[in-house]
């Protein structure tokens, strides 16, 4: 029979776990188990070389597109500046990057002439052909590019079939969370500010 003084402990024990702040319930697909996020470096739309591994200690949300993209790609980005206008001053702390799937007349600078035009401190990436591939790999990407319109070999307008999918690392550099394209804000945002809440 348990002492009065164990039973005691017990007792505190599981009222200290009784008011422990529960786990986040999250809106967004969870990817389990956790893993780290895939390498990912490029050149931003300012020139500097940009690497992943250095936003340690905020939270990114990645998007893959091109400048040319008449729909998903801006809507895209619009969604993620309404999401960063809502979180005020916490926004500090998220980094949204966009990546672009179409080297071949992605330029930075053109990307230069995109992106902050959403918001100045969004990443705007640019990656070489060869980068490009590789991160498809890691990131499980589908881009397909179609034809031109005047032949191959020209540079006439052509649209990229390519994933949409929005991913999110958390603090800690760990991939946790995917939305597919049509996710709404309402529906990212207590899933952000659970990500931003949570320290180490």
């Amino acid at each position: 029979m348990p002492s009065r003084a164990s039973t005691l402990s017990l007792l505190v024990l599981i009222a200290i776990a009784g008011c422990a702040e529960p786990a986040p319930r999250f809106h967004g697909e969870l990817v389990d188990p956790v893993t780290a996020a895939p390498e990912l470096a490029g050149v931003n739309w300012d020139g500097e070389r940009f690497r992943l591994a250095d936003l340690e200690g905020k939270v990114a949300i990645i998007s893959f597109g091109y400048t040319f993209c008449p729909d998903v790609c801006p809507f895209t980005l619009a969604k993620l500046k309404q999401l960063s206008a809502r979180l005020g001053d916490r926004a500090g702390d998220l980094a949204v990057v966009f990546v672009s799937v179409d080297p071949h007349r992605d330029t930075v600078e053109k990307l230069a002439r995109y992106v902050p035009n959403f918001d100045r401190r969004f990443y705007g990436l640019r990656l070489e052909l060869e980068e490009l591939e590789a991160v498809q790999e890691d990131w499980k990407l589908t881009v397909q590019y179609g034809q031109p319109k005047d032949g191959p070999g020209t540079d006439s307008f052509y649209y990229v079939d390519h994933t949409g999918t929005y991913f999110v690392v958390d603090r800690d550099g760990n991939l946790r969370l995917t939305y597919p394209p049509n996710v709404d804000v309402d529906t990212m945002q207590p899933d952000i500010e659970a990500l931003l809440g949570a320290r180490g």
